[in-house]
């Protein structure tokens, strides 16, 4: 996720704002109807996304819309119209381009009986059970290797999946990670095999080779996070942040678990104190090393982000190369809640490309170092649950530091993203929703080998299910091992 401050929280405040209610959707569209739907899509986004070039030429991009609007040729259902248009923005390359099934099917889904009862996790072509939130016991299902779900073979389904979920360019840890989240699983197979309210599981445990087959019924999504809530109370934070010195007395330890200035508020904590405090106790310790642990966040507020790189820096510093937007106006609004939303006064400026750089932004132009200065060494612990903001302060970090990378590939475009203001547009005829950012965020950072992926780390350190169900830190582990040697 990804939160700006100040006049840029009022534009997604405007038009970040849910279809209609009231609407109803059919088992069936025509063809009109739906092609109707589909050139408003790409007209939107044409107009719109200010990314939608990034990993993909205008010339790939026009193949793609022009050959899947011409094979609609049949009437179809919803899911699998949003399935087809799914497809088609996923060639965008855009973590936060999102296509949203119409707000009464989700309703039902997330007011029904449907969750998935266990949380999964991918690692090796495998879905594993990591959390059990079903009445089998623990000692049968945790760990156990899922084999198919109502019939549909694992590797259908996550191939069917990673097909319509959304990323950075190339980058696949994104969708390892965020599908394996119990909403997210189920409302992709929602989209992909319909409506359930019981799922027929196929599944060897983890010490066993035989196959078993149960039918577990489905979860209301709120007594799904309560039984998480009691069952695994342990394995949370107590807080989104944690700092602590090692044993060593040369070793510190920052674990930030989000950049979201709500959810930090929410926790009475004051970042910016946060990190004054945090790095005055490294410097007057004489730490030597920080294992900054990163895992898992999702991002929040572009400024708190360079905040926490600021303290690696010694010297002023770029932090986006630009931050720019196709208009302060735009057509496709008609099909939000607010068309007559605009940018706010002063946030834009027209530039020599046609487009409006956003002179509003805190990290826009130079930006100063914060004190104390750690010059240490850095080692930081990632995976595929980084993303937005924090993939931005990664590669800053990875490119004006000798930070060492420990853990999987993060889940975010390592030269910028788009994002910010996002706008939620509903198609008139299938009431099929999009999410389309506004911003696009290109960072000031050198070049780098992989044009269309995460980071990539310098020690790759992939936990297995049995490390992650025994609570076993591999990553951790292993920036110990690093430092001791």
């Amino acid at each position: 996720m990804k939160k700006t401050l100040l006049s840029f929280v009022l534009l997604f405040a405007l038009v970040n704002v849910r279809g209609q209610n009231t609407i109803i959707t059919k088992e069936s569209y025509s063809v009109e109807e739906l092609k109707n739907d589909f050139k408003i899509l790409r007209a939107s986004l044409e107009e719109a996304h200010p990314g939608i070039y990034r990993y993909n030429s205008k010339t790939k991009m026009d193949s793609v819309f022009n050959s899947t609007e011409a094979s609609i040729t049949k009437p179809m259902g919803e899911r699998e119209f949003k399935i087809l248009i799914s497809k088609v923005v996923n060639q965008i390359g855009c973590g936060h381009t999102k296509v949203v099934a119409p707000k009464p099917d989700q309703d039902k889904l997330d007011e029904g009986h449907t969750a998935i009862p266990f949380q999964p996790y991918y690692s090796d072509g495998k879905l594993y059970v990591l959390r059990n939130f079903s009445t089998l016991t623990d000692s049968d299902f945790l760990g156990a290797n899922i084999l198919s779900i109502n019939g549909h073979s694992t590797s259908d389904i996550l191939n069917k999946m990673f097909s319509i979920f959304p990323s950075d360019g190339n980058n696949m840890t994104h969708k390892y990670r965020n599908l394996a989240a119990p909403r997210n699983l189920t409302r992709y197979f929602y989209y992909l095999y319909g409506y359930n309210e019981s799922y027929e599981v196929v599944y060897t445990s983890q010490n066993d080779s035989i196959s078993k087959k149960v039918t577990l019924p489905g979860l209301l999504f709120d007594d799904l996070i309560s039984i998480r809530e009691k069952k695994y109370a342990s394995t949370y934070l107590a807080t989104p942040v944690e700092f602590k010195l090692f044993d060593d007395k040369k070793t510190a330890y920052l674990q930030i678990g989000t950049f979201d200035e709500k959810s930090l508020r929410k926790s009475k904590i004051n970042f910016q104190k946060f990190l004054k405090t945090t790095f005055k106790t490294i410097e007057s310790n004489h730490i030597q090393n920080i294992i900054l642990d990163l895992r898992f966040n999702g991002g929040g507020t572009d400024e708190l982000g360079k905040l926490l790189f600021s303290y690696f820096i010694d010297r002023e510093f770029d932090y986006y190369a630009s931050l720019t937007m196709n208009k302060n106006k735009y057509e496709f609004f008609k099909y939000t809640s607010r068309p007559d939303a605009s940018a706010p006064k002063g946030m834009l400026k027209a530039n020599q490309n046609g487009t409006f750089d956003n002179i509003q932004s805190p990290n826009a132009g130079k930006q100063k170092s914060s004190l104390p200065t750690f010059k240490g060494k850095i080692y930081v612990l990632i995976n595929g649950g980084c993303f937005s903001t924090t993939c931005e302060a990664l590669s800053m970090l990875h490119s004006y530091t000798n930070s060492v990378f420990i853990g999987e590939e993060s889940g975010g475009g390592y030269y910028g993203n788009t994002s910010g203001p996002t706008p939620d547009m509903t198609l008139p005829n299938t009431k099929i929703r999009i999410e389309i950012p506004l911003m696009k965020y290109v960072m000031a950072v050198k070049e780098y080998s992989y044009q269309d992926r995460g980071l990539i780390p310098n020690h790759e350190v992939i936990p297995s299910i049995s490390d992650k169900i025994l609570g076993v830190d591999r990553e951790l582990e292993f920036a110990k091992k690093l430092i001791d040697q």
